[in-house]
């Protein structure tokens, strides 16, 4: 008998040695309100046409969001009274464990230009993402904290490195002409 107790004691050991920390992904809930606008009409995203994904990174890390890794999954925004928020239930963040500091950041696109954030960014699509939020991880039996102190944001479209060329020359053009 007292095999099989240590025996259990250690497989709950190694378990929890393992288990990773976890955070309610949702922008909308206890003490957080941070809506997603889109930037080019004013009104908040909404349906399908619009998905959020999470990064987290140490949290040493700064406010941009190449120095974040994204967690698997995206979540769709929901349609009318509810437009602006998702409720992406419990993400767990690899590498983290319960109790520790993780640095979050929401990032919102337009699936017409992607499956994912880096997707839809790459293809200058309509994209944002909020500052960064520190977070203490739930998991077992703490409860996963909601991201208290998410701001919301506005997603924009990026605009074409050729067209920004072109309003350059441009520029020069009616320049040089004065």
């Amino acid at each position: 008998m007292k095999k099989l107790t240590l025996i259990a004691t250690f497989v709950l050991a190694g378990l929890t040695a393992w288990a990773q920390g976890t955070v309610n992904f949702a922008n909308f809930g206890t003490g957080v309100d941070a809506a997603v606008t889109n930037g080019g009409t004013g009104l908040r995203v909404t349906g399908p046409a619009f998905a959020s994904q999470l990064f987290f990174a140490a949290p040493t890390a700064g406010n941009l969001i190449s120095a974040y890794t994204p967690v698997a999954g995206t979540v769709n925004f929901q349609s009318g009274p509810g437009a602006g928020y998702f409720l992406g239930g419990n993400k767990a963040i690899p590498g983290f464990g319960t109790g520790a500091s993780v640095k979050l950041i929401i990032a919102a696109f337009a699936t017409a230009n992607g499956a994912d954030y880096q997707t839809a960014a790459a293809a200058a699509g309509n994209t944002g993402y909020s500052l960064p939020v520190t977070v203490t991880l739930g998991g077992g039996a703490v409860p996963p904290p909601n991201l208290v102190g998410a701001q919301g944001f506005a997603t924009v479209p990026e605009p074409s490195t050729i067209a920004l060329g072109l309003l350059g020359a441009a520029g020069l053009l009616l320049r040089r002409r004065k």
